[in-house]
């Protein structure tokens, strides 16, 4: 993504540029994101962690066990009442205009762009991204208009704030490389009422 920086500048204008090479980014990104929420799921499950809308997931024993599937609409009932997901945002660190601004490292200055991946969850509609994605892995010659940098960008953003979930330890510990940060830092979001794992970078 740093690399395609270099040749389509990282400003909203620009978030509806297409081309092959964002197509496979997408797809690879979407993939992991898939990856990560099942793992994160299993897991918290697994360890005996109670989803409250676990009841209204077909098949949920057998999704945990690995013998299924969790999908999409999966994630939104899990993840979004348990960690409300839709409320969470991250800054796009290498936003075009934050180059103007000589304080945005700063904590109180933080410059960028603000991206919700998971926003539409909040009136129960479906994501975007994700709807590119899965439009894309069906028909990829039909529909290659839809790897948008846009998409790209928020699937990133969704691929972060689940691993902050899943790895919720090692970021408040501040134990994760701080290359994690280049593309995107948390924007103060909180989950089960706690502040979020962004605050050990201030301490």
């Amino acid at each position: 993504m740093v690399d395609i920086f270099r040749y389509v500048s990282c400003h909203e204008k620009n978030f509806d540029t297409y081309s092959v090479i964002l197509e496979s980014l997408l797809i690879d990104t979407c993939s992991f994101f898939d990856s990560l929420s099942q793992t994160l799921i299993r897991e918290k499950s697994l360890a005996g962690y109670a989803f409250k809308q676990e009841s209204q997931v077909d098949d949920f024993k057998k999704k945990v066990s690995g013998s299924a599937e969790f999908n999409c609409v999966d994630y939104r009932k899990l993840l979004e009442d348990d960690f409300g997901l839709s409320t969470m945002e991250v800054n796009l660190n290498l936003y075009e205009e934050a180059y103007s601004n000589p304080m945005h490292d700063l904590p109180d200055a933080v410059s960028g762009h603000l991206i919700a991946p998971f926003k539409e969850w909040a009136v129960g509609s479906s994501l975007p991204w994700w709807k590119a994605f899965t439009a894309l892995k069906h028909d990829r010659m039909s529909n290659f208009r839809e790897a948008k940098l846009r998409n790209v960008l928020h699937s990133l953003a969704a691929v972060f704030i689940i691993l902050t979930l899943h790895n919720e330890t090692e970021f408040k510990a501040g134990s994760v490389s701080l290359e994690l940060y280049d593309l995107f830092f948390p924007k103060y979001w909180t989950f089960k009422g706690r502040v979020s794992v962004m605050n050990f970078m201030w301490s």
